[in-house]
C-alpha cells in the first residue's frame, strides 16, 4: 500500500488535523484536492499528502476582504448603532414613565388605605354596627321590607367594615 495515499475523508482528515466535515467543506468552498477514482459527486474519494502539502502551501490563511466592502460594512454597522441608540432612548423615557405611573399608583394605594383605616375606626366608634347608607341610597325596595344585602346598585369595596359606593 502507498504511504503517499490517503483512501477515505477520515484519512485526509487525521493528515490534515480536522474533522471530516471540515475538509468536506474545504472540498467544497476552497478547491481542497481530492480525487474521485469514480468520477462521480459523492463517490469515494482519494488525496496524495504532497498536493495537500502544496494546497496548504498555497491558500491563504484568511481572505483579506476589499477594502470598499469594509467601508460598507461599517457605515452599516454606524446605522445599526445610531438606530439601536435612538430605540434604547426610546425605551428609556417609556420605563421612566411607566416608573412615575407605578409610584404615583402606590402612593394613591397607601392614601386610599389610610383612608379606610380611618373611616373604619369612625365606623366602630360609632353608636351603630351598621353604617348609614349614603344620601340619596335607598334601604327599602318597593316592598317596603329590609333589603337582605346592597342594593344592585351599589358595590361592597370592603368587606369589613361594609363600605358601599354608587357604581
Amino acid at each position: 500500500m502507498n504511504h503517499e495515499v490517503l483512501n477515505s475523508w477520515k484519512e485526509i482528515a487525521a493528515y490534515l488535523g480536522r474533522g471530516v466535515r471540515t475538509v468536506q467543506r474545504w472540498e467544497r468552498e476552497l478547491q481542497l484536492p481530492v480525487r474521485r477514482p469514480r468520477g462521480k459527486d459523492r463517490s469515494a474519494v482519494i488525496a496524495l499528502k504532497s498536493d495537500l502539502d502544496k494546497w496548504l502551501q498555497d491558500t491563504p490563511h484568511r481572505l483579506e476582504p476589499h477594502p470598499l466592502q469594509v467601508h460598507e460594512d461599517n457605515l452599516q454597522l454606524r446605522r445599526n448603532t445610531e438606530l439601536l441608540k435612538l430605540r434604547t432612548a426610546k425605551i428609556l423615557a417609556q420605563s421612566e414613565k411607566l416608573r412615575a405611573t407605578i409610584a404615583e399608583s402606590l402612593a394613591l394605594t397607601a392614601a386610599l388605605t389610610q383612608k379606610r383605616v380611618l373611616l373604619g375606626k369612625a365606623i366602630v366608634s360609632g353608636a351603630s354596627a351598621e353604617p348609614a347608607p349614603p344620601p340619596g341610597c335607598s334601604q327599602t325596595e318597593q316592598t317596603g321590607s329590609e333589603p337582605k344585602g346592597p342594593p344592585s346598585s351599589l358595590k361592597s369595596i370592603s368587606s369589613s367594615p361594609r363600605l358601599f359606593f354608587r357604581n
